[in-house]
C-alpha cells in the first residue's frame, strides 16, 4: 500500500519502483471539488461530528486574520471573508491552542508565510505542552502530522513544504499507537477536537460534542475512523461548522476550513 504519512518528504518518490510511481500519479486524477464528507457518529454515549477531505482533490486551508489584520475569531466572519474571495465554506473548526490575544501558541503558517514560530518548549503547563506534541501540515496536495521534535530536526525542509501549518498538542495517535500518557480510566472529560490522517493521507476533522477523555477520543479516531496519526486541537471552547452551536462560545485564534468555489457542487 502506498503510504502518505512519511515524516520526511524528501526523496520519497525516488525510493518507489517505476510502477508504484505510475500508480501514485493515477491517484492524482481530480474528482469534483468540495467533495468533503460530513458525518455524525455515536461512540458509547458521546456524539462526534466529522468532516473528511482529501488534500489531493479538496481545498483544505487555514485562516487567522482578515484583510485589516484583525483575527477573524468565528465562523460567521470567516464565512464572510471567504465569500469575498468567491469561496464557500464546506466545514470548519478551530485550529489549535492560542493565547489571550488570539495568537496561535506555536507554529502557524498561512498561504506559505510563517506567521508564528515553532514552539519547542516542553516543561510548561497545559495540553499544548503534553508530550509529544506536533504540527498539522498541508502542502499543495498532501497532509502530514509531524512530531515537533521531527519538525525542528528538519526545520528548513518542513518550512519549504508547508503551505499551511498549525502546531498544537498533544499528539493523540502516532503510527497507530495511542499516546501512552493517556489513562483509559481518566475522569478528565471535556469537549475535544482533532485533526487526523488515515493510511491513504485523507484528513478528518473531528469534534466530540459532549465530554470525552483523551484516551476514548483517540480510541474513536483510531478504531472507528482508522486514523493512524492524530493531533489534538483544543478542548472546551471547540466548535465545528456546520452546526447550530457553531458560532456560540469564545473567539478563536486560527481556523481550519474546507472550502470550494462559490456555487460549486
Amino acid at each position: 500500500m502506498l503510504h502518505f504519512l512519511s515524516r520526511s518528504p524528501q526523496l520519497r518518490l525516488l525510493a518507489l519502483p517505476i510502477l508504484a510511481v505510475i500508480l501514485l500519479a493515477a491517484l492524482f486524477v481530480p474528482r469534483p471539488a468540495g467533495a468533503a464528507d460530513i458525518r455524525q457518529y455515536q461512540y458509547h454515549q458521546v456524539f462526534i461530528s466529522t468532516c473528511r477531505a482529501d488534500p489531493r482533490t479538496d481545498s483544505i486551508r487555514m485562516y487567522w486574520k482578515d484583510s485589516s489584520g484583525a483575527p477573524l475569531g468565528n465562523f460567521l466572519r470567516l464565512d464572510a471573508h471567504l465569500r469575498s474571495q468567491g469561496l464557500d465554506m464546506v466545514c470548519a473548526t478551530n485550529a489549535g491552542i492560542y493565547d489571550k490575544q488570539l495568537q496561535p501558541l506555536g507554529l502557524y503558517v498561512e498561504g506559505g508565510t510563517q506567521l508564528r514560530r515553532l514552539n519547542t518548549r516542553k516543561n510548561a503547563y497545559g495540553n499544548f505542552y503534553l508530550q509529544p506534541n506536533g504540527v498539522f501540515v498541508l502542502s499543495d496536495r498532501q497532509a502530514y502530522i509531524v512530531e515537533t521534535s521531527d519538525y525542528e530536526a528538519e526545520l528548513g525542509l518542513w518550512n519549504s513544504v508547508a503551505r499551511y501549518a498549525t502546531q498544537s498538542g498533544p499528539l493523540l495517535i502516532v503510527d497507530g499507537k495511542i499516546n501512552p500518557r493517556f489513562d483509559p480510566d481518566s475522569a478528565n472529560t471535556v469537549v475535544r477536537n482533532a485533526a487526523c490522517l488515515d493510511a491513504a493521507g485523507v484528513v478528518t476533522l473531528a469534534i466530540a460534542r459532549n465530554p470525552i477523555s483523551f484516551h476514548d477520543f483517540a480510541s474513536f479516531l483510531r478504531d472507528e475512523l482508522k486514523c493512524s496519526d492524530a493531533l489534538y486541537l483544543d478542548g472546551s471552547i471547540s466548535r465545528m461548522y456546520p452546526t447550530l452551536e457553531a458560532n456560540m462560545g469564545p473567539a478563536f485564534g486560527a481556523m481550519i476550513a474546507v472550502v470550494k468555489p462559490h456555487g460549486a457542487k
